[in-house]
């Protein structure tokens, strides 16, 4: 923080009463000594008087606004002058005191702007951490677990040999396969996607192989399948395991010679392709049932990756969230500048079922419905119902007054977080001045 006033018995009034743990204090005693300091220092807040000796904090907030746009500015005004202050507002000043003011009502408005200054420098890192860990976009996280995954990608992208991927739906399986073409030597080659489980077994040969014209009703004009599309290049068989029988001997051929006829064709096509396969089901437990082909799967199972859950790496969650941020920030044209710390941890501990993919859309419903620059609890309305609260009720019986159910819930969720008040306003949503003034009046323990 810095503070700038050309009264010394002021300005060093001003340092005393605000000094805390939270801030480091700059002092200036002019214009150009203040200007000179946001040259040098980071600087995250200016408190200054309106009317300096060699200038006006109008100047200042000027010098702001061109230069460190994300410095806040509070302005201190003598009656006189508040038309001069609301101007400075106007201007992009965060608020103004009037003079004579208690210290206490000028701690109040900083501690309100330091809980966003905080928000901002902890997203400012958030993005910082992912710019440093993004190899391939999407391809999001730090986690010791994730990071060997991203370097065992680019160990084994360069061969030819076939790739299964596995995991949970949402896992991001997808991604990885996009990432290995990425990393070979066929990226200048196409990459051909196609959902094994989403086609109708009666269209699935024909858009894998293509067909003849004349094949079969409708069947206007020659169309080359995707495997001859994905020529020189890779072809990404997502859920795998979903293939019937009568294909998987199709496509066992495919993996031994790298030949395919077309349906109605009888010419055969040589093709070279790098399959990369994904499933979400135990394709092992499969081959023992007697449902999937034993040598398809040792044919496809080369090089096999494994895919972690969200909950296996927890670490990786705030990443993921700032960067779905700004994607659908640049989607939608919003301006949302991160997430709240405690929503972030409570993200954390939720068990995320639907993995990435259920946090990319919790993330892009937020981003799209928000009017605030940072999202709190409020706008995910499905983590306020699960570990980000207690998972039991409160306690409240029937016949119980909304005053006493109210206390309850007060005191339960104080109890919860172990008293941080900023995380119990947060859940209970009410504002951090009703809380405390909630807890005067019920009496309620403070720590």
């Amino acid at each position: 923080m810095l503070i700038v006033e050309d009264e010394r018995a002021a300005l060093e009034a001003l340092e005393i009463g605000l000094k805390t743990e939270q801030w480091q204090i700059a002092t200036a005693s002019s214009r150009n000594e203040a200007l000179n300091l946001l040259k040098s220092e980071r600087i995250d807040l200016v408190v200054t008087d309106l009317k300096l000796k060699d200038g006006s904090g109008l100047d200042i907030l000027n010098y702001i606004k061109a230069h460190h746009p994300r410095v806040s500015l509070i302005v201190i005004t003598a009656h006189g002058s508040v038309d001069s202050a609301i101007e400075a507002i106007r201007g992009g000043a965060y608020d103004y005191i009037q003079k004579p003011f208690r210290m206490a009502e000028l701690r109040r408005v900083i501690q309100r702007l330091g809980e966003t200054i905080l928000l901002r420098r902890e997203n400012e890192l958030l993005r910082q951490q992912l710019q440093g860990s993004q190899s391939l976009p999407e391809l999001v996280g730090q986690s010791p677990r994730f990071r060997k995954i991203i370097e065992f990608i680019k160990q084994i992208a360069p061969a030819q040999s076939t790739v299964l991927i596995t995991g949970e739906s949402g896992t991001g399986k997808e991604v990885a396969a996009t990432a290995i073409h990425h990393y070979s030597n066929r990226r200048g080659g196409p990459f051909v996607k196609i959902n094994c489980g989403a086609i109708p077994e009666n269209l699935l040969e024909s858009e894998l192989f293509g067909y003849e014209k004349g094949a079969f009703t409708g069947a206007q004009k020659q169309k080359k399948g995707k495997i001859e599309l994905a020529d020189d290049g890779t072809l990404f068989l997502d859920e795998i395991g979903d293939l019937a029988r009568p294909m998987q001997v199709k496509l066992l051929r495919v993996l031994q010679d790298g030949e395919i006829e077309r349906v109605g064709g009888t010419v055969t096509i040589q093709t070279d392709v790098r399959i990369v396969a994904a499933t979400n089901t135990d394709l092992a437990e499969k081959v023992a049932r007697g449902e999937f082909r034993e040598d398809l799967f040792y044919r496809l199972n080369v090089i096999s990756i494994d895919m972690p859950s969200l909950r296996e790496r927890p670490e990786d969650v705030p990443l993921l969230a700032q960067y779905f941020v700004e994607k659908y920030n640049q989607i939608n044209q919003k301006s949302v500048e991160g997430i709240a710390p405690e929503v972030l941890e409570i993200m954390k501990r939720y068990p995320w079922k639907g993995n990435v993919r259920e946090l990319e859309n919790m993330i892009e419903r937020a981003v799209v419905l928000a009017q605030e620059k940072y999202l709190g609890l409020h706008h995910f309305p499905d983590l306020a119902g699960g570990v980000g609260a207690p998972q039991h009720g409160i306690g409240a019986e029937i016949g119980m007054s909304l005053a006493e159910i109210e206390k309850l819930a007060i005191e339960r969720t104080l109890q919860y977080f172990h008293f941080d008040k900023n995380k119990t306003a947060m859940i209970l949503q009410i504002g951090l001045a009703t809380l405390y003034r909630k807890i005067k009046e019920y009496e309620l323990p403070e720590k």
